[in-house]
């Protein structure tokens, strides 16, 4: 079964770049990690502030290794978190 993950950023303005190159930089770590499906970033065409991710992990297990990890901690947790203007995750699972 597996556990999906929706995430939508929205970025405080003139932070736009920045927030989308340190996002770049959790894809390579994120789709190596065990448990790790899918890792896949996407930007909005129309609205340089939002962002989107679209994560596959085996079980919430996995996804919650996601997020205890160095480089979620370090990346995501310390520097993104404050530069956004706000945030929202969905989970999904198998119907």
């Amino acid at each position: 079964m597996a556990h999906v993950i929706a995430v939508r950023w929205t970025i405080k303005p003139g932070h736009e770049q920045e927030v989308l190159d340190l996002a770049r930089t959790m894809v390579e770590p994120s789709n190596a990690e065990p448990g790790c499906r899918s890792y896949v970033l996407h930007a909005d065409p129309a609205d340089p502030a939002a962002l989107f991710l679209y994560e596959v992990y085996d079980d919430a297990d996995a996804f919650q290794a996601h997020c205890d990890s160095a480089h979620f901690k370090a990346t995501v947790e310390a520097r993104i978190f404050p530069l956004l203007a706000d945030r929202r995750l969905e989970i999904y699972a198998p119907a």
